[in-house]
């Protein structure tokens, strides 16, 4: 049995779409130097891609055929953990190459490191 259209949400759609196009700025390095300065952790700006996946996957599975609905929320829901652990940490694979080759920043007026 297919979910009803009427569960397909146009403002949730746009959302996901803007989190989407926020993260993809991030992936392609254009905010780098805030990104390597972030707290708590650099990968906290890649968090909006993953959860603009989660919720553009979870937004359409009510207008795709139940078994296909079944592998998109299935898929929304392991994009949507990726996307709540990236603010703190996420394994190599999942970052973009130039994250992965950024050395870690340092504050140089941290004075904890003296």
């Amino acid at each position: 049995m297919d979910a009803p259209a009427y569960l397909f949400s146009w403002p949730l759609l746009l959302v996901s779409l803007a989190l989407v196009a926020l993260g993809l700025v991030t992936w392609t390095g254009a905010n780098r130097a805030l990104v390597l300065r972030a707290w708590p952790s650099p990968t906290m700006h890649l968090a909006p891609l993953y959860l603009g996946v989660a919720g553009l996957l979870a937004t359409l599975s009510p207008l795709a055929p139940a078994w296909l609905a079944t592998l998109m929320l299935l898929l929304a829901l392991a994009a949507f953990a990726v996307g709540v652990v990236a603010v703190v940490w996420l394994p190599a694979l999942l970052k973009p190459r130039w994250l992965r080759d950024a050395p870690a920043w340092k504050d140089r007026y941290d004075v904890r490191s003296r």
